[in-house]
């Protein structure tokens, strides 16, 4: 017995789901710098930061994950009756379950090698780039999904230096740098696939 139908890209949610994930991304991403930053002072790696300080930073980093927590409550409750081939199809296909994929992958390799936790992230990102525009080109709807995509993409980028930061105790410094090929290559690739999108769709609907 399955699930019902995942829609690989979550766009005929009603405006107000749209509204809970939207306001929901930011708390995420800051419940995990709040996170990383409370490593980060507890082992000493900051060494200016005290103990109080990482103490508030465990507070807003739970405050900020339980309100996200509540936010997406009931998209976390559909998942239970989805099944295992359509959890999977929605990640492959979906920006933002592109996105976990990568940083879980990454994370993993980070944590194995911590002195190139760079590398790992920057290539995340790179195929982050070239995987959610493909999927945004694809999508029935374009801007719906290239949204997301873009949401997605500040997302994993944000959690992906944060944890390359946090595992390397003195930071990466201008090595950071390399993040500007998919900072700047991704809206580029965006913004083509939507021309491409608008040229192929127009002769079809003059024809019609």
């Amino acid at each position: 017995m399955t699930g019902p139908p995942l829609r690989g890209n979550m766009v005929e949610a009603s405006p107000m789901k749209w509204l809970r994930r939207i306001a929901a991304a930011p708390l995420v991403l800051f419940a995990w710098i709040c996170a990383i930053g409370m490593i980060r002072i507890f082992s000493k790696n900051l060494p200016d930061s005290s103990f109080g300080e990482g103490v508030f930073a465990a507070f807003f980093a739970s405050a900020s994950a339980a309100v996200a927590y509540f936010l997406l409550r009931p998209d976390l409750q559909n998942l239970r009756s989805l099944s295992a081939s359509q959890i999977r199809g929605w990640a492959f296909t979906n920006p933002i379950g592109q996105a976990v994929l990568l940083y879980l992958a990454a994370a993993a390799i980070m944590l194995a090698a911590p002195k190139i936790s760079l590398l790992p992230g920057f290539v995340a990102q790179c195929a982050f780039s070239v995987l959610a525009v493909w999927s945004a080109f694809r999508a029935r709807r374009w801007w719906a999904t290239a949204a997301l995509a873009a949401l997605s993409w500040i997302l994993l980028f944000g959690a992906l230096a944060g944890t390359a930061e946090a595992l390397t105790p003195r930071g990466f410094g201008e090595a950071g740098m390399i993040f500007l090929l998919p900072m700047e290559g991704f809206p580029i690739l965006l913004a083509l696939s939507g021309i491409v999108r608008w040229i192929r769709r127009s002769p079809a609907e003059s024809g019609s």
